[in-house]
């Protein structure tokens, strides 16, 4: 048997280490993180673009990422990130770009949801079948919401200085009279909203209008297109993952 080396065996050590360093770096991942990590690459996929990749200006706070929502459950984990199909994040570009035009840097949109894969469709609809909050939640099946195409996103507008949103007279994921739209003279007689949120709700619908985006009727937070839920499931892609 010939001479070795110590180098020899420092080779044969890292040999042998380098898939145990492997294993530990990622069992470092939780579940979460792989699967924030895959849903980014599928969104991308689908053709879809990050929207704080278009505009910076922009923050996130997914909403279902934790358990502060309608819900009380976290249906997102680790993924924390907002996309939409390419123009309709042009669009929140834009508005971004109006916002701080009128407004100043003091305030910029927030996003709390965006695109949304299918399978977490399902598991938002488990969780409130039967209950009154049932009628919030697309159903998964004939093809999913506007969210599940990346051509739906919930937001509001965020004051830098105060470090919180805007008054619009209820949270967003508030399910209730006060995040009517519509009626906002209404609300402000009863004293369910203040003067200023009314005022603020109206810019924000005026803003979005601006970039072709309005609300529903009982979300004043939700912004979508003026088309049918027909034209989106033959138009884009759905997030089947």
């Amino acid at each position: 048997m010939g001479f070795r080396t110590i180098s020899h065996y420092r080779r044969q050590w890292k040999e042998r280490l380098q898939p145990i360093l492997l294993l530990s770096f990622f069992a470092l991942l939780s579940p979460g993180t792989l699967l924030a990590q895959d849903w980014s690459e599928q969104m991308i996929k689908a053709g879809l673009v990050k929207v704080t990749d278009v505009a910076p200006g922009i923050m996130v706070d997914l909403m279902y990422s934790s358990k502060d929502n309608f819900m009380q459950e976290d249906v997102y984990g680790d993924f924390e990130e907002a996309y939409l199909t390419p123009h309709f994040a042009e669009k929140m570009a834009r508005a971004q770009e109006i916002l701080v035009k009128e407004k100043g840097e003091r305030y910029c949109l927030i996003i709390y949801d965006a695109a949304r894969p299918l399978s977490i469709q399902q598991k938002m609809w488990n969780l409130v079948k039967g209950t009154p909050d049932q009628k919030y939640v697309a159903p998964p099946t004939n093809g999913g919401g506007r969210h599940n195409y990346g051509v739906a996103v919930d937001l509001s507008i965020y004051d830098r200085v105060l470090g919180a949103p805007v008054d619009m007279g209820s949270p967003v994921d508030f399910f209730g009279e006060a995040a009517h739209i519509g009626i906002e003279e209404e609300l402000v007689n009863k004293g369910i909203i203040t003067p200023e949120a009314r005022e603020n709700r109206r810019y924000f619908h005026r803003l979005m209008a601006r970039v072709g985006l309005y609300p529903i009727r009982k979300e004043w937070w939700h912004m979508q297109e003026r088309n049918s839920i027909r034209h989106v499931r033959t138009t884009y892609t759905l997030l089947d993952f």
